[in-house]
């Protein structure tokens, strides 16, 4: 668009140029046939034959306006040509006197409307059918006092034509020149812009197959930036980056996964050896009550840990909303335990509670709720009978700390060998 618009500019401006060059030149001459043009005025018939070039002046009436030049137009080749290059033709108001060059023969020149008192162009077709511009000028003659008495002498048009055919092919020309160049240019750097773009974008073509070559199994790999251009180094940094947070996050969802199937496969452990001890013989009833009663507390643990699964699920997904508010951390333990007494009962473990009563946080009672009892079940559950659990409460500079332990729980052989 730029090249065109600059193409556009550079013909108007050569061809303004040129057509003004051309006017002026019409103008020039113009004038200096209006400065060599001699007018003379009889009352009487004429004494003598007054030689005028291109006059009308044979079987003059007794009072009659001639046109001499003082030059002799036949010199000058354009205006003598019968096959036309140039034209002139004066005329009076009421065009009774008309002088032609001899290259006009007995034709016309156009004359533009009016009474210009400047210089006038127009782009008009010659007599012998070619194009041309015109130069109208009007103008007082001179005049040359003989015997006879001087009238005052009236204004005069002059038309001035030229052939304008060696302008307008050279236009013709230049514009194909230009049409023809622009395609050039716009072809080779085309061409040029395809041949950079494609080298420029090797590089990022090799990086898209390299990011197309990662999968799930080789999260591990990192693109060196090295062997990519400085532009590109910080997408490589960028990708690595997130390369690392996505290997740790299918890490953690790996473990994750073992973890579930870890914590599912024990209760479901549970529930399997209690009824297939239950199915060996025949009991009293009093006894399938236990076992059924023992059924019912797995089934129990294993729907507190799926809704606890179920709720961090809703919370990474912007479910469900964290509500702070200020929490007591002893009565908050306190009030968690309460669901794990009757196991610690049951296995005789001791619980202490050492956080004080003035240590308090600023969170959601609820969430902070849910990981507490799951540590607690957790120590519960992997404590020896007679064992016991204990929580710490201690507040840094920055930070509160809250520390759950237990008595652990001893390996059996078969355990440790497994």
């Amino acid at each position: 668009m730029l090249l065109g618009v600059l193409c556009i500019s550079v013909y108007a401006i050569t061809r303004r140029h040129l057509i003004g060059q051309f006017d002026r030149s019409l103008l020039t001459t113009a004038r200096m046939l209006s400065a060599v043009i001699e007018e003379e005025n009889f009352k009487e018939e004429a004494e003598g034959d007054h030689d005028a070039e291109a006059g009308d002046g044979e079987n003059r009436p007794p009072t009659e306006r001639t046109l001499e030049l003082d030059i002799e137009v036949g010199m000058t080749g354009e205006f003598n040509n019968l096959n036309g290059g140039a034209y002139y033709q004066f005329w009076d108001h009421g065009r009774s006197l008309t002088v032609r060059s001899p290259s006009l023969g007995s034709r016309d020149l156009p004359q533009l409307d009016g009474a210009q008192t400047t210089p006038a162009y127009l782009a008009c077709t010659l007599p012998d059918g070619k194009r041309g511009r015109l130069v109208q000028l009007r103008f007082n003659p001179r005049t040359e006092q003989g015997h006879q008495e001087q009238a005052q002498p009236k204004a005069l048009t002059l038309v001035v034509a030229g052939d304008t055919g060696d302008l307008h092919h050279f236009l013709f020309f230049m514009r194909w020149l230009l049409l023809g160049s622009s395609a050039v240019v716009v072809i080779l750097s085309t061409g040029l812009g395809l041949i950079v773009t494609g080298t420029g974008l090797s590089p990022v073509r090799s990086l898209a197959r390299g990011i197309e070559s990662v999968h799930e199994d080789n999260l591990d790999r990192r693109f060196s930036g090295q062997e990519y251009p400085e532009e590109l180094r910080p997408i490589c940094a960028c990708l690595n980056d997130l390369l690392g947070r996505l290997k740790s996050a299918f890490d953690r969802r790996r473990q994750f996964n073992a973890d579930i199937a870890h914590e599912l496969r024990t209760p479901l452990a549970g529930i399997q050896s209690v009824i297939e001890v239950s199915l060996l013989r025949r009991r009293q009833p009093a006894e399938y009550r236990h076992s059924l009663h023992d059924c019912l507390i797995i089934v129990r643990t294993m729907h507190r840990m799926i809704d606890t699964l179920l709720s961090l699920a809703r919370f990474d997904s912007g479910e469900l909303s964290a509500r702070s508010e200020r929490i007591g951390l002893r009565r908050l333990i306190e009030d968690r335990w309460l669901s794990f007494a009757d196991k610690a009962h049951d296995k005789n473990l001791t619980f202490d509670n050492l956080a004080d009563d003035d240590i308090a946080c600023i969170s959601d009672r609820d969430h902070l709720g849910m990981i507490i009892s799951n540590i607690l079940d957790n120590a519960a559950e992997y404590s020896d009978a007679g064992g016991r659990i204990w929580v710490e409460a201690q507040r840094t500079e920055d930070m509160l700390v809250l520390s759950i332990s237990n008595s652990g729980c001893q390996l059996a052989a078969v355990s440790l060998q497994q």
